[in-house]
């Protein structure tokens, strides 16, 4: 053989061999898609204003994105993030105020260089995000499209009208069947009274209907299991004063399971780590032990946390609940993120706390 030819043939094994890589590492990610999701929030706006306190990771709008690789050796388990949250109309959101196409640009690519799955949430506490129409929906999901997109996922809290949810619903139906390796989730609130309530409040049993009438059974339900209340029987499940975080979310899995009769392997959780908004609700170390388990056990479709910006102590722990860390002073950096990925321990956790000031990484 010439020494072209030789070329030729060493250039062809490198092709298929880069080839090879990036076929598997899609079919990993497609698999994760539909499989159990261990995927945190992230708070977008807050990360590029002001980082995350997880080592060599930065998210950009006006540069790139940083996510050091090497960094994921400290969190084995975390594979896939969700980001949150894009609001206004599909096709047209915004986040945080940030162009969607700029944020696209800077950050994307960074976590595909990093082989990290990522989900795309919408809607949140702040602000709504709808959907009238299939060009606005189809226009979103391709604006995110890569390799390593796993989903999305709608998080409805606030300012919908029935008739604006119920487009969504509609909307998210024609998209899941456009895009059936795709996962689609929608995200309400947990209420863990005692009795047959449903499991959810008022909002959420209009997302429920909607699904229901809408047919739609291939999309994930997340319970936001957090911000119960003062400890009574009308709010959780009360243990010594306390509302017991891990059996007031579990009862609503239950209660959602029985009323509605979505399969557990349909179902998600996603606790507060940390002090909540509701200081009563505190979701400790031992919590995220055991919701881990709990999720396991019943063979839950996904755990999440909010969030990866407030996995970190306060520098002043009598501070109030903050955006930018969990208020436990005795938990490190990202030590939620190993305890509720089953990487540690809740003693490993506490032992290798590490102090950290005013909110930095």
């Amino acid at each position: 053989m010439s020494l072209g030819g030789l070329f030729v043939l060493l250039t062809l094994i490198l092709a298929v061999s880069a080839l090879h890589r990036h076929l598997a590492q899609r079919t990993a990610v497609l698999q994760t898609a539909q499989a159990f999701q261990f995927s945190p929030y992230i708070d977008v706006g807050l990360a590029i204003e002001r980082g995350l306190p997880w080592d060599g990771v930065a998210f950009g709008i006006h540069s790139p994105a940083t996510i050091d690789p090497a960094a994921l050796a400290t969190l084995p388990a975390l594979r896939s993030v969700t980001l949150a949250f894009a609001t206004g109309e599909c096709g047209k959101e915004q986040w945080g105020g940030f162009d969607a196409q700029r944020l696209v640009q800077a950050n994307l690519a960074a976590l595909q260089r990093a082989n990290l799955g990522y989900i795309i949430a919408t809607g949140g506490a702040r602000a709504p995000f709808h959907c009238n129409d299939s060009q606005g929906m189809e226009t979103f999901v391709q604006r995110y499209a890569s390799s390593h997109l796993l989903g999305f996922d709608f998080d409805i809290e606030t300012g919908m009208t029935e008739a604006e949810m119920r487009s969504l619903v509609r909307e998210v139906r024609r998209a899941v069947d456009r895009h059936p390796h795709l996962r689609f989730s929608f995200t309400i609130a947990a209420t863990a009274v005692e009795g047959d309530s449903g499991g959810v409040n008022d909002t959420g049993r209009s997302v429920l209907q909607a699904l229901a009438d809408a047919g739609l059974t291939r999309v994930f339900v997340n319970l936001m299991v957090m911000n119960y209340g003062d400890p009574s029987a009308g709010s959780c499940v009360v243990r010594e004063g306390h509302c017991d975080m891990v059996a007031s979310a579990m009862r609503a899995v239950e209660q959602v399971h029985r009323h509605y009769r979505i399969p557990y392997s349909r179902i998600e959780v996603t606790p507060m780590i940390g002090v909540n908004d509701v200081p009563h609700n505190v979701f400790t170390p031992e919590d995220a032990v055991a919701l881990r388990e709990a999720a396991q056990e019943r063979g839950l479709g996904g755990l999440h946390y909010w969030s990866l910006n407030r996995d970190i102590p306060c520098a002043d722990p009598a501070s109030p609940t903050s955006a930018l860390c969990h208020g436990l002073p005795t938990i490190g950096n990202m030590d939620f993120a190993r305890l509720l990925s089953g990487s540690v321990s809740a003693r490993d956790a506490a032992t290798d706390a590490q102090p950290c000031i005013d909110g930095s990484r």
